[in-house]
């Protein structure tokens, strides 16, 4: 008995896996990764192609943006460097460290008359504080002149192209005797406080 049932089982196993049984199985395995092919299309994990398109639209424009904002930014830093330069630029140029701001200012002038051929009278120097700054003063320097008008004229010609900033505040000028003029004029210059607060030509 025990025999003939072994060799029924082993009849029906080779039986069930036969050809028609692998050819079955092929089928089935194919269903199944068609299936899934089937669903990795429809709905895929990073999303669909459509989907996936935008994303990418969506970050290409990001960076664009991102791109002109970094360049005008990039613009707008070389505009406040270069401002700051020129800003120390014009601070060393034309505004005058208070230890020698009389003497250079005295000189200017004194160059400037002797060019034009007028004679230099009293003067007299006023200092007030900038309002608003902690280091800046405005130095007005009132001087008294004396000449013919053709030197006055000169005069005002080599105010106009002095490589200092003198500013010409007001000027008065009166006839006089024999085609002679007297004139005043007043100039005004910014200073800074230095590290010695004495005046280096104060006169």
């Amino acid at each position: 008995m025990p025999s003939s049932f072994d060799r029924r089982l082993l009849d029906f196993r080779s039986v069930q896996r036969g050809p028609r049984f692998w050819l079955r199985a092929a089928l089935g395995a194919l269903l199944v990764l068609n299936a899934v092919a089937l669903f990795l299309y429809l709905d895929p994990p990073g999303g669909s192609r459509a989907e996936l398109t935008a994303e990418s639209r969506s970050l290409g424009t990001s960076i664009d943006a991102a791109r002109k904002q970094a360049s005008r930014l990039k613009v707008i830093a070389a505009k406040v460097e270069l401002g700051g330069k020129e800003s120390l630029d014009f601070e060393s140029r034309y505004i005058y460290p208070k230890r020698l701001a009389y003497e250079s200012i005295m000189a200017e002038i004194q160059r400037m008359a002797q060019a034009a051929n007028l004679v230099e009278r009293d003067g007299q120097w006023i200092e007030e504080p900038i309002e608003g700054t902690s280091d800046l003063s405005l130095l007005t320097n009132s001087v008294n002149f004396e000449g013919t008008y053709a030197s006055l004229m000169r005069f005002l010609y080599e105010v106009d192209r002095s490589p200092k900033l003198l500013m010409l505040d007001t000027l008065t000028a009166s006839p006089q005797k024999a085609g002679q003029v007297t004139a005043q004029v007043r100039f005004q210059a910014v200073i800074r406080e230095g590290q010695s607060s004495t005046a280096g030509g104060l006169p």
